[in-house]
């Protein structure tokens, strides 16, 4: 196999990408490219390719999704793209989840619980805005289910009467605003009914 060209990756001028027998093979740091004296139409064995990609590629991607999780926790989802965006081959790719995986480094079920309490103590969102923003993250919906499950929901109520409080100044509220605050609790993933029911103390 020869390396036929060697280009400057547009979005991450440190990295280049390596094509071989004219078809991309992987990208990789610069430096590496460099220390590794690859350059085109350099021949390389099998047993040659194979190092650069355990010893430079792989170990360079599994590093960067390191530090990536190690900022906070990530979603499988999360990780592939981050490594995709880096213009890693699919192969790269696999093997680094695969291990990050096995080690429980990456561990969508523990996100979940800590996404979803987070979320209720913070954010002051409903079940059905959690659920919604973990599915855009690519967590599955077992996953899911299983965090909301475990989740203390018992002061829901208290919790949209307080964000009603912020929002309205005087009583009784009209029909109109009533479904302007209706929408915007709908919207944080709170419950129809739980939502009607608070609603109604405003109304006329």
């Amino acid at each position: 196999m020869k390396i036929t060209d060697i280009t400057q990756q547009v979005k991450h001028p440190n990295r280049v990408s390596v094509f071989i027998d004219g078809k991309f093979a992987f990208g990789m740091e610069k430096e590496d490219c460099l220390f590794m004296g690859l350059k085109p139409d350099t021949e390389l064995t099998k047993e040659r390719y194979d190092y650069i990609v355990d010893n430079a590629i792989y170990t360079r991607a599994y590093k960067k999704a390191d530090r990536y999780i190690g900022f906070k926790m990530r979603t499988e989802k999360e990780v592939r793209r981050k490594l995709k965006e880096e213009e890693y081959s699919d192969d790269i790719i696999e093997r680094v989840i695969a291990s990050m995986l096995k080690y429980k480094y990456i561990n969508d079920e523990a996100y979940a619980l800590m996404y979803a309490k987070d979320c209720v103590k913070l954010k002051k969102w409903g079940p059905q805005r959690i659920k919604a923003e973990l599915l855009k993250k690519g967590v599955s919906s077992s996953f899911i289910d299983s965090a909301l499950e475990q989740l203390d929901l018992s002061n829901t109520d208290e919790i949209i009467d307080t964000l009603l409080q912020k929002r309205i100044k005087e009583t009784p509220i009209d029909l109109k605003e009533k479904q302007k605050h209706f929408n915007y609790l709908l919207r944080r993933g709170f419950k129809y009914d739980d939502i009607k029911q608070a609603l109604d103390k405003y109304c006329k």
